[in-house]
């Protein structure tokens, strides 16, 4: 006589039956017992039950299918309530199951159609999870120590991952390389975050440096027009043998210490601001050099070399003066009005392009980490979510790159208004908003080229008249 257990082997229909779908229904008694807004309880009177407690074979799975598919005796089981389990016997039914059965082939017949009701009023229960989802966020989050270097208690020992693996163990390769993927996503996108961050405050202080320099410069020139102009009116009201006396004095050898008690009043109150502008944009030009040469600044010009932070420029006055040294004559040139002009074109190709796709990599990523930890939380992992993570940061770089292209490095930012006022939205900004929602900015693209090119019109037909 055959063994009852002689097909508990693995790959047979009762390792499937009772080991992996027994588990999978552990997993979501144990899912649904945690929630607030669903209960066990619900099972009551949704569970049908053989006539006879000790069913003969055949007899209990014929009555059980004419339970399940009759609409007319599911009715009125339901109504009277003496063919249905209630919770704690649906419960206690599951739990007395075990791999391998050893029970007749009708028992066995039975507990495996009983499991798998059991199963589908659970999964409507948990929705939106599955006992899919469970498992597999199960095997993502708990980790545990490799087979050949654990203790022979923690082999033997059950945990939700171990029931998760032998109910699902073709979801083990999937979960475990997005578990690597996670954390290589969470550590590059701290890094690229310290990154942008620290180019955020470079890049930023450099264009507040050369755009002081940008205004007083023409503060200085405003002054020293206003001092001319001054000049002339005196010169113009003081004819000398009908000749006007004009002075070719400049503005400085005026506004000199000697010189500034031989002045009229106007131009020595106009000498004053000038003396202190001038000193601005003095101050301003050593700021701006001192900037593109000192690091940790001085490494921008490292992607976009410029002759002055080479170098290799040299200005007229040094090139007429060549006994200066290399190091005395590169501090004079780095220091010169002409060398800040190259340091802004840096900076405005970080403001335009490189800050945008960075920024745009760190909100695909925040929005990658944040999308994992809402299904972690949720128990709604699935194996589709490790491809999906993998096109995201592609999508995210595209998205920074094409924001670039509507960006002009003359005007980085643009102005919208909101219910709070009127916020300023950088390409950089935007560049995180297109990463973060990449679906969204795309399918922004997708509409836009459907009005751009009129595409709608393609196909249809002209009305009749």
């Amino acid at each position: 006589m055959t063994s009852l257990n002689s097909n508990n082997i693995p790959g047979t229909f009762d390792e499937l039956i009772f080991k992996r779908e027994l588990n999978e229904v552990h997993l979501l008694l144990d899912f649904i017992s945690g929630r607030p807004n669903a209960h066990i309880w619900d099972l009551d009177g949704k569970i049908p039950k053989p006539v006879a407690d000790a069913p003969k074979p055949g007899s209990a799975i014929q009555t059980l299918i004419k339970t399940l598919w009759s609409p007319a005796v599911v009715t009125s089981t339901l109504d009277n309530g003496k063919n249905t389990l209630d919770a704690f016997d649906t419960i206690k039914w599951v739990c007395k199951l075990r791999y391998p059965p050893a029970a007749p082939s009708a028992d066995k017949a039975y507990d495996a159609t009983l499991l798998f009701y059991v199963k589908d009023r659970l999964n409507s229960l948990a929705y939106p999870a599955t006992g899919l989802t469970i498992a597999y966020t199960y095997i993502f989050v708990e980790e545990q120590r490799p087979l050949q270097h654990a203790t022979k208690d923690e082999r033997d020992s059950q945990t939700r991952a171990s029931v998760a693996r032998e109910a699902y163990p073709g979801l083990v390769g999937s979960a475990k390389r997005f578990r690597w993927v996670h954390k290589l996503y969470t550590g590059v996108g701290a890094f690229v975050t310290l990154l942008a961050a620290i180019l955020l405050w470079l890049v930023t202080y450099g264009v507040q440096i050369t755009s002081r320099f940008e205004e007083d410069g023409k503060r200085a020139t405003e002054i020293t027009r206003a001092i001319y102009a001054e000049i002339d009116k005196e010169n113009a009201a003081v004819p000398l043998d009908g000749k006007t006396l004009s002075s070719r004095k400049t503005v400085p050898e005026r506004c000199d210490a000697k010189e500034i008690e031989n002045q009229t009043n106007s131009i020595r109150l106009l000498c004053n601001d000038w003396s202190y502008i001038q000193a601005r944009y003095d101050m301003s030009i050593a700021d701006a050099t001192t900037f593109a040469n000192s690091l940790p600044s001085s490494l921008l010009m490292l992607v976009f070399p410029t002759a002055v932070g080479r170098g290799e420029w040299q200005s007229q006055a040094t090139q007429a003066n060549p006994s200066l040294g290399d190091a005395k004559a590169r501090q004079r040139d780095s220091s010169r009005q002409e060398a800040i002009q190259s340091i802004t074109l840096v900076l405005s190709a970080y403001a335009s392009y490189v800050l945008p796709i960075l920024f745009a990599l760190v909100g695909t990523i925040a929005s990658m980490l944040r999308d994992i930890g809402n299904k972690i939380t949720d128990n709604l992992l699935a194996p589709r979510d490790e491809a999906l993570a993998l096109m995201r940061v592609p999508l995210g770089l595209m998205a920074g790159v094409a924001v670039g292209l509507f960006f002009s490095p003359s005007s980085v930012a643009s102005q919208v208004s909101s219910g709070a006022g009127v916020i300023t939205l950088t390409a950089s900004g935007l560049a995180f908003l297109a990463g973060y929602a990449a679906d969204g900015f795309f399918r922004m693209l997708d509409t836009l080229t459907t009005r751009v090119f009129n595409l709608n019109s393609e196909g249809k037909k002209p009305t009749a008249q």
